[in-house]
């Protein structure tokens, strides 16, 4: 009689490692990729994917055939791993790695609606105000959505292809590459999954319909997200992540051309989240909350990460504009813009350093492109 017999069945348990539908932060190997969600970016990622059933027969038969010559008598004892160390994060798999992120960070997170103002609090210090817009301001903006529509399609493989986390196109410009890069990809999804979980809080909180809803004329190209529309969650993903990397670039101090590189950065923050309302599935006034809200978020984790102290509390007041990221970028300096867009910038953030976050931004700076890392400079 086999010993195992009936542990087959577990094999489906290793659907777990379908979670996500990532694979592997190796789907950072995909690159980052693909959480359809917006919220999966880390599940199932590092995780062993199901055995087949032969398989899992195989295993339990070789082990009944060749286990006799094996030493009877108790297990050794083993040596213990150091408790609650970062010293065993890199024997964790990914997804596990991108729990504990989210648990530091969110832990930190407060959330409060005082009338038709949502804020979010990060250490007990204010981070992102947005009021909600009104019902009128809802149509005046869908005029900008249709004009937009013109441009659906040009751009119809770039908004197909960021319905998920838009990785792909960020380490386009960084020459990322999975065998070079693992952990600046991680900080990359890791970034996302926090703004996509601080955009979901605000979502919910203002409560503001999509343009199809608003008109008719819209027509959007994609599916229409079950959720709400203001904030833009891939604006505030694409600003986040941009506000990161520009940090990281700035301490690897590797790239030659980092002026150019830099610039297009924040361009493509700017063209992932302008994509989402040419899709017709966003109003310019959610990318400018989102913008915002990432903004904000991306220098809470450059504080957590303890690279740089530079996050400040922005309130944003809709406004019946279209958005414009380089005067965004010139309100985020603190300079003056000719526009009243409804943003206000207030006082500096600290973030306390966790060594979770510290861990993950020194195995990142190790993979600057140097010459001593075998990368072009």
């Amino acid at each position: 009689m086999a010993r195992y017999g009936g542990i087959g069945g577990i094999g489906g348990i290793g659907g777990i490692g379908g979670i996500g539908g990532i694979g592997g932060i190796g789907g950072i190997g995909g690159i980052g990729g693909i959480g359809g969600s917006g919220l999966g970016g880390f599940l199932g990622a590092g995780a062993v994917g199901a055995y087949d059933q032969a398989l899992t027969v195989g295993l339990q038969t070789t082990a009944e055939g060749i286990e006799h010559v094996t030493s009877e008598g108790p297990a050794p004892v083993p040596t213990q791993l150091p408790e609650n160390s970062t010293a065993n994060l890199a024997r964790s798999a990914d997804w596990v790695r991108g729990s504990l992120y989210l648990t530091d960070f969110v832990k930190d997170i407060g959330s409060a609606v005082v009338g038709d103002q949502v804020s979010l609090s990060f250490e007990g210090q204010n981070l992102v105000s947005i009021n909600r817009p009104s019902a009128s301001l809802l149509s005046e903006q869908a005029k900008f959505v249709r004009d937009y529509a013109d441009l659906r399609a040009d751009r119809a493989a770039e908004i197909t292809s960021q319905l998920g986390f838009p990785t792909e196109y960020f380490a386009m410009i960084l020459a990322l590459h999975p065998a070079h890069n693992r952990y600046t990809l991680e900080l990359i999804t890791v970034t996302q999954l926090m703004c996509a979980h601080l955009a979901m809080m605000a979502k919910y909180a203002l409560a503001i319909r999509r343009p199809d809803q608003v008109d008719t004329r819209i027509l959007p190209m994609i599916a229409t997200p079950g959720h709400g529309s203001f904030p833009s969650a891939h604006a505030t993903e694409a600003y986040g992540v941009a506000t990161v990397m520009l940090g990281l670039m700035d301490a690897w101090q590797s790239f030659a051309d980092s002026t150019d590189r830099r610039a297009l950065v924040k361009q493509l923050a700017n063209r992932i989240a302008v994509n989402r309302t040419v899709a017709g599935v966003h109003y310019p006034m959610d990318t400018w909350a989102g913008a915002s809200l990432g903004q904000a978020i991306g220098g809470a984790i450059l504080g957590r990460c303890s690279a740089t102290q530079d996050a400040k509390s922005i309130t944003y007041t809709p406004q019946n504009t279209d958005f414009f990221g380089h005067d965004f970028e010139a309100l985020i300096a603190g300079e003056t813009v000719p526009t009243d867009y409804g943003v206000q910038i207030g006082s500096g953030v600290q973030s306390t350093p966790s060594d979770l976050f510290g861990w993950l931004w020194h195995k990142a700076l190790q993979e600057a492109h140097t010459a001593q890392n075998g990368a072009i400079a």
